[in-house]
């Protein structure tokens, strides 16, 4: 019977999204069994299944993925995009929305904005390092090394939309942003990690904005007809905005993949060949 340690080790993304799976949809299994109603996806299941693959595979992988985790330092600028840009593309499809004819956010609703802080603080914890620490500082690197940019963005997106389809099915999350959406936020969280170095905290805080000022706040203002169409006005704008991060991306001389470290590190050992192995043997008797 195979051990299913060496199993994570042999199939690290795949066991990855099993385990991201089977955490995030822990809630759906529970309902099911008559333990609690409405549910949705757990959004620590990224990082408890990136927890146990890169448990398996070892203490130096393991305390590699905590050192990075650990590391926030970035350029300011880098931070004042992260937060900036999803405020931007939301009070923008929220103007377009309202030409389309959608109501304007009211006084009324307009004066909840002091929570928004203590929700962007929570949804750094929960989105922020719960999914982002999975996606973003554990698969990616590996990924990046692998298959570069576009490889690594194709398989990510599939991941990250996989894992959000309770939230589709349900009809908790469109299926336009929820497909289109992620796919262009996965493209931008790419291009971000790789020009700025592998500083993994700029998509927990995008993602933290993102869900602060968007499902949190502004899809709280329209319903309906309105609330969809403002689903696809932000499909549509993170689809352009990915575009433009690709284009951009292929022009800076200063673009750069994470550091080799952190790629090696996190990446799974393979085993040598039998031909490497039999001339390593051979080399090791022409030396006696």
């Amino acid at each position: 019977m195979t051990n299913p340690a060496h199993l994570v080790r042999r199939l690290p993304m795949l066991s990855f999204l099993a385990l991201a799976c089977l955490f995030g949809w822990c809630n759906y299994l529970l309902a099911a069994a008559g333990l609690g109603e409405n549910p949705e996806n757990n959004p620590l299941g990224p990082v408890l299944a990136a927890l146990v693959v890169l448990g398996c595979q070892g203490r130096p992988k393991l305390a590699a993925w905590w050192k990075l985790l650990r590391t926030w330092r970035a350029a300011p600028g880098w931070y004042a995009l992260a937060v900036l840009a999803p405020i931007l593309v939301h009070v923008s499809i929220v103007m377009i929305n309202h030409g389309l004819g959608a109501p304007l956010p009211t006084t009324d609703q307009l004066s909840r904005w002091p929570e928004i802080p203590v929700t962007f603080l929570a949804m750094l914890v929960l989105v922020g390092l719960g999914e982002e620490a999975g996606w973003t500082a554990f698969a990616a690197p590996v990924l990046l090394a692998r298959h570069g940019l576009i490889g690594a963005w194709a398989i990510l997106s599939a991941m990250r939309i996989f894992w959000h389809l309770p939230l589709m099915i349900g009809g908790q999350l469109p299926w336009t942003v929820g497909i289109v959406g992620n796919a262009g936020f996965q493209l931008i969280v790419l291009v971000m990690l790789t020009a700025s170095g592998g500083r993994w905290s700029l998509a927990a805080v995008w993602h933290a904005t993102l869900n602060a000022f968007g499902g949190a706040f502004f899809f709280t203002m329209v319903t309906g007809a309105d609330q969809a169409r403002l689903g696809l006005l932000l499909s549509a704008a993170y689809a352009v905005l990915a575009v433009a991060a690709l284009i951009v991306s292929r022009r800076l001389p200063s673009v750069q993949r994470p550091g080799p470290d952190l790629t090696q590190d996190l990446a799974p050992r393979r085993r040598p060949s039998a031909s490497a192995r039999s001339r390593s043997r051979s080399d090791r008797r022409a030396l006696r």
